[in-house]
């Protein structure tokens, strides 16, 4: 049994819910792993994960050579950037969404194609349309800031039309390991079909290991091996605690049940709250964050939260200039926001 007043314990007097962390530590599990590796910190890391790659594998039911494992999904997106998008078809990226996507384009020396959303999510008709050979398409799911996931269809339908066209569909799906199953689909099931889909994850969110930075991708292995070479340029790109310790997170599937419960109460429970004050707006998220909207400028409110001790995401830079982005934390964090919130709000409104 997995107990929260272990994991959960707050060690932070800054209630840090702006960059969309697990507020309920990491599997002990993992921890421990962490700390073995301490002996063998004068050795290098396995240049090819080859333990962690099995186990993700095994778990999704893929063979090794369907993965790739990165020092977390912006290092993967460069990759992908960098060894897929091609000058003549462009990138498609949806329009205030997480900026790791355009910025690895950018990165790569390529111009975007950027698309304004639809229902606070991808737009998957206009994503289609955009489609053609060797184009690469960028979409989170579920979306960040909005928490909004795709129903399966669309994702299905994506997916065709990327292997009927010859383009390539990258899912980040960051957050999806917070969803319950009624909430939001994995596009895995179009890797194992053999479809040019690239799955994106990280060991940042449920698992809390966000300051260790490891993530992987699994798509078709002729894809994963166009990206591998690339990654290989860089040797030793995840260091060996960071393997370990997500090796056994992988392992702990009981923590990972515990933290997405605690998680999803905690979102709905804020989610209500909010929803009973008269100076917010809130669309249901299926995320371990939950997207505001303010009456006033997102950077004031921002700033004057942190005077309060809490740190929220201000998302102007991300096209929301009157919208805060707010993680879930655990019952202390969430406290915390709800009277720092009503204080800045009553200031506010004041004047």
């Amino acid at each position: 049994m997995v107990s929260m007043q272990v994991i959960a314990s707050p060690s932070d007097p800054i209630a840090r819910l702006n960059l969309s962390e697990s507020g309920f530590g990491c599997s002990p599990r993992a921890r421990q792993a962490a700390l073995d590796e301490a002996d063998r910190l004068n050795r290098y890391p396995d240049a090819a994960a080859a333990r962690l790659v099995a186990a993700i594998a095994g778990r999704e039911n893929l063979t090794p050579n369907h993965v790739i494992v990165g020092n977390g999904i912006d290092e993967l997106l460069l990759i992908s950037a960098l060894a897929l998008v091609d000058p003549s078809a462009g990138a498609i990226v949806g329009d205030r969404t997480y900026p790791g996507h355009v910025n690895a384009v950018r990165a790569a020396r390529q111009s975007p194609i950027i698309l304004p959303l639809r229902d606070l999510r991808m737009d998957t008709e206009a994503s289609a349309s955009a489609m053609r050979s060797r184009s690469v398409v960028y979409i989170c799911n579920p979306h960040n800031p909005t928490g909004v996931a795709l129903d399966p269809a669309e994702i299905e339908y994506l997916a065709r039309v990327a292997h009927q066209r010859g383009a390539v569909l990258v899912i980040d799906e960051a957050y999806i390991e917070f969803t319950d199953p009624d909430e939001a689909t994995s596009a895995i099931t179009h890797v194992r079909a053999g479809l040019p889909v690239i799955v994106l994850r990280t060991f940042s969110k449920i698992h809390g290991l966000a300051g260790l930075r490891c993530g992987y991708a699994m798509t078709r292995p002729d894809i994963c091996e166009r990206m591998r070479r690339l990654k290989d340029v860089l040797v030793f790109n995840v260091n060996r605690v960071a393997l370990a310790a997500a090796e056994a997170s992988l392992a702990d599937a009981e923590f990972t049940d515990v933290v997405r419960g605690h998680t999803r109460t905690a979102v709905r429970s804020f989610e209500a709250w909010l929803t009973t004050q008269p100076w917010a707006e809130v669309n249901p998220s299926v995320t371990n964050f939950t997207l505001v909207k303010l009456p006033w400028p997102a950077h004031v409110v921002s700033e004057r939260l942190a005077v309060h001790g809490v740190l929220v995401r201000d998302l102007t830079d991300m096209g929301w200039p009157d919208h805060v982005r707010i993680s879930a934390g655990h019952a202390d964090e969430m406290d915390s926001i709800r009277t720092a919130l009503e204080k800045v709000a009553q200031e506010l409104e004041t004047g």
